[in-house]
């Protein structure tokens, strides 16, 4: 029918990817919106959102949004139906902005991209081994102007003094409160100086 012929038609991108604080072990993250009270389901890590960029300078944006990231590092994200090489973009409120090593060809109806398997996966090698052949995405980004440092740690201590939990960023480890057992991780990647690394 003609409504179905307006249907959009979307495309989807499989990623796996862990995130650095909220990490356990055995391939398996925190159930972080659970322990934050902000739902029940202890198979959800937490959102992410996801970028899809042009492969050359400005490097802009053509689609993106948000979507689930389970404990177990998988997440679903769907969009328009496009083709070409694109940039994968992942977004976290409290991780380090990272971005696919190269551009990605995106030709099929369903593509799939795992970060996790090697440093090399994310541009410029911007990630951390968790686990021996295991990686993440920093975490403590907490304003989110690309990079770990003092600014991040001054919103975290007022936080720590204030005795916040629930959702918060300055929860970098995800256990629904905000303590001393965030500042160990913050202080290991802003004496580090991480950063953002993309084009």
């Amino acid at each position: 029918s003609i409504t179905d012929s307006l249907e959009p038609i979307y495309n989807s991108l499989a990623l796996k990817l862990f995130l650095q604080g909220y990490y356990i072990d055995s391939n398996i993250m925190s159930p972080v919106l659970m322990n934050q009270s902000v739902n029940i389901t202890n198979t959800v890590t937490d959102t992410i959102s996801v970028e899809l960029r042009n492969s050359s300078f400005p490097y802009n944006v053509v689609t993106s949004g948000k979507t689930i990231l389970n404990t177990d590092g998988t997440a679903i994200f769907l969009f328009p139906t496009i083709t070409g090489f694109y940039y994968i973009v992942v977004k976290h409120r409290n991780g380090i902005e990272t971005w696919s090593a190269n551009p990605v060809q995106f030709s099929l109806s369903s593509i799939t991209y795992d970060f996790t398997t090697a440093a090399s996966k994310a541009y410029g090698n911007n990630m951390i081994q968790v686990e021996p052949n295991i990686w993440a995405f920093y975490s403590g980004d907490i304003n989110q102007e690309d990079n770990i440092d003092l600014n991040d740690f001054s919103l975290l201590e007022l936080d720590i003094n204030n005795f916040e939990f629930g959702y918060k960023a300055t929860d970098i480890n995800g256990d629904g409160s905000v303590d001393l057992q965030d500042v160990s991780l913050l202080e290991l990647n802003s004496n580090q100086f991480i950063f953002s690394n993309h084009p």
